[in-house]
């Protein structure tokens, strides 16, 4: 039977007999191919690769939220050490639950969804703090800042 290879699109010869191609959600033409994406997914020193772990959970919310979503494990940029939002150091959590300054990817233009060019990593807090907020609100969140530092120096 003739497919394409999940990883390079290449045509080959599928042998792995009907019951295995039904099983199975990707084909690859070689060990090579399978191993590309899932070198990523490995637990090196019992850690996975954050940009794969990213990559895994907003594959799974855009699927949920019927958003669009074309990205590869390798459209997801490299995780930097300041957020370039707020200027805090980006480190990621070691336990379940994210902190302020673990990494997060930030949709730059909401209604584009989850496409190459349209994504960038910041940190959680700046990423919360640009979710859904329009200018007026973040303008209006700036005045009442302000008014409280002011009533607070006197």
């Amino acid at each position: 039977m003739e497919i394409k290879c999940f990883n390079c699109g290449k045509s080959f010869d599928f042998k792995g007999g009907m019951a295995h191609f039904k099983r199975a959600k990707h084909h690859y033409c070689s060990r090579a191919c399978q191993n590309v994406i899932h070198g990523l997914a490995s637990k090196k020193n019992g850690k996975q690769d954050k940009r794969y772990r990213i990559w895994c959970n907003i594959k799974k919310r855009a699927k949920k939220n019927g958003m669009i979503f074309n990205l590869s494990v390798y459209d997801i940029p490299e995780i930097p050490d300041v957020c370039p939002i707020l200027g805090i150091k980006i480190k990621a959590n070691e336990f379940s639950s994210p902190l302020d300054s673990s990494p997060s990817l930030d949709r730059i233009n909401f209604a584009l969804g989850y496409i190459a060019g349209n994504i960038r990593i910041i940190s959680n807090r700046a990423n919360r703090l640009r979710q859904n907020g329009t200018i007026e609100e973040w303008k209006l969140l700036i005045k009442d800042a302000e008014n409280i530092q002011n009533k607070n120096s006197k």
